[in-house]
């Protein structure tokens, strides 16, 4: 018959076990996965905003467009889950930079710049102040080489919460093997 300690050590054995075989949490963070325009594309026809989609939900989106001369040409963004809208109003023909930054789901902060060459008709009104449903690319825009929006990794610890809990249980069964090894020296 097994005694208490046995009991004990064989429960937190099983625990363990089913501890490991249990899938973990996830613990990606959203990503750039697309842009329209694309990096590094040219803009022949109209570009009434800049859509860039991440692989997760975002929020709290900072995108900057500047166009040739430095100026902004571009208001504020808006995020719907895991796209962000940015309308713009080109000024002049020449390359922009996209500046963006966002926040993942899980809390952390991403950001990224992206270039684009606009060739298409200057418009002579402002900017729009309602974002565009859909998320397609801009009509005349044509994929460069390079073709992947730049990003940067998230900054913070990516520690899993399931690797602490194994190391802490791991922990556990030793120091209680420990201890029962003790207790039958000692009888």
């Amino acid at each position: 018959m097994p005694t208490p300690a046995t009991r004990l050590l064989l429960s937190l054995l099983l625990a363990l076990g089913a501890l490991l075989a249990a899938p973990g949490t996830a613990q990606a963070h959203a990503g750039l996965t697309a842009s329209s325009p694309e990096d590094g594309s040219t803009v022949t026809g109209a570009l009434p905003a800049v859509v860039l989609t991440f692989s997760g939900t975002v929020r709290g989106p900072e995108v900057t467009v500047t166009g040739p001369d430095g100026g902004t040409v571009s208001t504020a963004a808006v995020a719907a889950g895991s796209t962000v809208t940015v309308p713009v109003a080109a000024t002049a023909a020449g390359v922009h930079t996209v500046t963006w930054a966002v926040t993942s789901a899980d809390g952390h902060d991403l950001t990224g710049t992206l270039g684009f060459t606009y060739a298409g008709p200057v418009p002579t009104a402002g900017p729009t102040s309602s974002a565009p449903a859909a998320s397609a690319p801009a009509p005349g825009t044509s994929e460069a080489a390079a073709g992947q929006p730049s990003s940067t990794e998230p900054t913070g610890s990516t520690a899993g919460t399931t690797g602490t809990v194994v190391v802490v249980v791991l922990v556990a069964v030793v120091v209680l093997g420990l201890v029962t090894a003790g207790l039958r020296r000692r009888a």
